[in-house]
C-alpha cells in the first residue's frame, strides 16, 4: 500500500462510513481517476496535477483543509500551491459545469429540488475579499465574516450535492475601487442582494440539471422578485416567510373575492380552525421522530404595492407550538398539503451538506483574500464533497447499474470537446495562469 492510500485511511471511516479495508484501499485510490475530467478543463500539466493535489488534501484526514497543511503533505512548496489557489487566473465555470454533469447524470430526477440558503464563515480583519460586519449563523450574532450563497441539488434517494457557490459582497466594497483591485474583484461586478445571486442562480441552473422545486429560507423567500423568477421558469417553489408577512385572505363563494384586510402571518394563524390542521411525521431526528402540524391557505400578496399575486400560505409548528415555521408557496392546482410539508423538509438537507463540507472538506478552511481564490477553494471543496457522495453510494452497495449510478463509463467524461479544450487552452495562456 502506498504512502498516500495509508495516509488516507482514517479518513475512510469518517467520510465514507464504517466500511471494510479492501473498500477504503479502493476508493483512495480512485481520487486521481476520479479527478481527470475535472483535469481536462485545465490547460497546464501543473495546474492539472496541483487540482489532483487538492483534492486529495480536502479528502484527506488532515485537521486544516487550507492550502499550507495540503502542501506540506505533498512536499509542495507553500507559495507555488497559494498561487495555484489564490493567484493563478484559471477558470471555475468550467470545473462547475462538469460537476453539475455527473450530478445530473447520477442523482438526476424531474422532480429534482433545489435549495438555495448563505452560509457565513468568520474571518478577522479587513483584506479578505467580501469580508465585513454581517448576520453569522454559526456564531448567531452579527460579526466580520464573509457570506457565501449556494444551491443544492437534492434528487434520487434524497442524495444531496452543492452544485453552486457566489460571493456575497457588501455594498461598502462594491463602491471602493482600490479594496477591490487589490483582491482583484471584476470590474463587472456590481451589488447584488443575496436572493438577487439566488435568483440568477436559480435560473442559470435551470439550464443544467431537471428540477420542479425551489427551497429557501427567509432571506430568499421575503423577495417577491425570488418567489416570480422561480415562478416565471415553470418552477414550484416553497420558501420561508417572516412572521409579519403581510397578506390578504381570498374568499370562496359564488366568486372568489379578496379581502379587504390585511393580515400578519402569524395573526391569520389564531384564525385558523382546529379541524383545519394535519399531522405529518417530517424525519427521524437525534432523539427521536421529528412531527409537525401543518395547515394551508389560499392568500394574496403584495406586489409594487399596487398588484396582489395568490400564493398558498403554509403554517408549521411543532406539536407543543413552541416553534412554528411560516411558509409561501407556489405549485400546480391539486397539490396536496403533504407534498408541500415534504418538500419544505427538505431544506435542512443543505444545512447538513453544508456541515458535511465543513468538516469532510474544509469548505470553510479557506484563506486566500482574493476573489478568484475564493472561487477556487469553493468548487474544489464541492468537487471533492461530490466524491465523497459518490463513494458513499458505491459502498454502500446502491444498484450503479439499475439506475446508471456511479458507472464511469457513462459519467466520468469531460465536457469539454477537443476544440474547446483547445481554447480554454488560449484564454489561459492569455491571461498569464501559471
Amino acid at each position: 500500500m502506498d504512502l498516500e492510500v495509508r495516509e488516507r485511511l482514517k479518513t475512510a471511516k469518517t467520510a465514507l462510513g464504517e466500511v471494510n479495508k479492501r473498500d477504503v484501499a479502493e476508493s483512495m485510490k480512485r481520487i486521481r481517476k476520479y479527478a481527470q475530467p475535472y483535469c481536462e478543463q485545465l490547460y497546464r500539466a501543473e495546474l492539472r496535477e496541483h487540482l489532483r493535489e487538492m483534492l486529495v488534501g480536502l479528502t484527506s484526514d488532515l485537521e486544516r483543509k487550507s492550502v499550507e497543511p495540503i502542501a506540506v503533505m505533498h512536499g509542495v512548496d507553500r507559495r507555488i500551491m497559494e498561487h495555484f489557489i489564490g493567484g493563478s487566473k484559471w477558470g471555475w465555470t468550467p470545473l462547475f459545469e462538469q460537476l453539475r454533469q455527473e450530478v445530473r447524470l447520477e442523482i438526476g430526477i424531474e422532480d429534482g429540488t433545489l435549495v438555495i440558503d448563505g452560509s457565513a464563515t468568520p474571518k478577522k480583519g479587513v483584506e479578505t475579499v467580501g469580508v465585513g460586519r454581517q448576520w453569522c449563523g454559526r456564531l448567531g450574532k452579527t460579526d466580520n465574516c464573509v457570506v457565501g450563497v449556494y444551491a443544492a441539488y437534492v434528487g434520487r434517494d434524497d442524495a444531496t450535492a452543492l452544485v453552486a457557490a457566489d460571493l456575497f459582497l457588501p455594498k461598502d466594497w462594491t463602491e471602493e475601487k482600490q479594496r477591490r483591485e487589490k483582491v482583484h474583484v471584476p470590474e463587472d461586478v456590481s451589488y447584488r442582494t443575496q436572493a438577487e445571486i439566488g435568483e440568477q442562480m436559480v435560473e442559470e441552473l435551470s439550464r443544467e440539471v431537471a428540477f420542479g422545486w425551489v427551497v429557501a429560507d427567509s432571506e430568499f423567500g421575503r423577495t417577491q422578485a425570488f418567489r416570480e423568477g422561480a415562478k416565471g421558469l415553470g418552477k414550484s417553489y416553497i420558501v420561508e416567510v417572516p412572521k409579519d408577512t403581510r397578506v390578504r385572505r381570498i374568499r370562496r363563494g359564488t366568486q372568489e373575492t379578496l379581502e379587504r384586510k390585511q393580515w400578519e402571518a402569524q395573526d391569520l394563524r389564531r384564525q385558523i380552525p382546529v379541524k383545519d390542521w394535519s399531522h405529518f411525521h417530517v424525519r427521524d431526528g437525534e432523539k427521536g421522530p421529528i412531527e409537525v402540524r401543518a395547515t394551508s391557505l389560499e392568500i394574496a400578496t403584495c406586489r409594487d404595492r399596487k398588484d396582489w399575486v395568490r400564493e398558498m400560505l403554509v403554517i408549521m409548528e411543532t406539536l407543543d407550538g413552541s416553534e412554528r415555521w411560516y411558509w409561501l408557496a407556489h405549485a400546480p392546482p391539486g397539490t396536496t398539503l403533504a407534498e408541500y410539508v415534504r418538500h419544505a423538509k427538505l431544506r435542512h438537507l443543505i444545512e447538513q451538506t453544508f456541515e458535511e463540507c465543513k468538516a469532510e472538506v474544509g469548505l470553510d478552511h479557506f484563506e486566500t483574500r482574493t476573489w478568484q481564490g475564493w472561487f477556487h477553494h469553493m468548487v474544489l471543496c464541492l468537487i471533492a464533497h461530490w466524491f465523497l457522495l459518490r463513494e458513499k453510494r458505491r459502498l454502500g452497495k446502491k444498484s450503479a447499474r439499475h439506475h446508471a449510478e456511479h458507472d464511469p463509463r457513462s459519467d466520468r467524461t469531460s465536457i469539454l470537446s477537443a476544440h474547446a479544450r483547445k481554447q480554454r487552452s488560449a484564454t489561459e495562456l492569455s491571461s498569464g495562469a501559471q
